[in-house]
């Protein structure tokens, strides 16, 4: 069962894209790469809510497209978990996601 956030994916409003810093049209974009299936992901099922990374739409469109692109699978998926990584930190340090005494939970 895929983890699901209707408060992380809006978290994404108002921020810059992590990978360009444009402030247009930022959304929490689900990665694509080639873990996708080990990580929640399937075919017509996104990943889990928490592996999004904030991106603007013209970076999204790239992420998107360059999942397509089977020479660049592994530097692709890389790339996409970096933004993930900068996103879920930014998630912590704006109080998004918070650690409460013996569980994980979304602020």
């Amino acid at each position: 069962m895929t983890f699901e956030s209707p408060k992380l994916r809006a978290a994404a409003r108002d921020q810059a894209c992590v990978r360009c810093g444009n402030t247009e049209g930022v959304v929490g974009c689900h990665y694509t790469g080639v873990r996708r299936l080990a990580l929640g992901g399937g075919y017509g099922i996104k990943v889990h809510d928490f592996l999004i990374a904030d991106l603007c739409p013209l970076c999204h469109k790239l992420m998107d497209t360059t999942s397509r692109d089977k020479s660049r699978a592994y530097e692709h998926s890389e790339e996409f978990l970096f933004y993930i990584a900068l996103t879920i930190e930014r998630r912590f340090i704006q109080g998004w996601i918070e650690v409460a005494k013996g569980r994980p939970c979304v602020a």
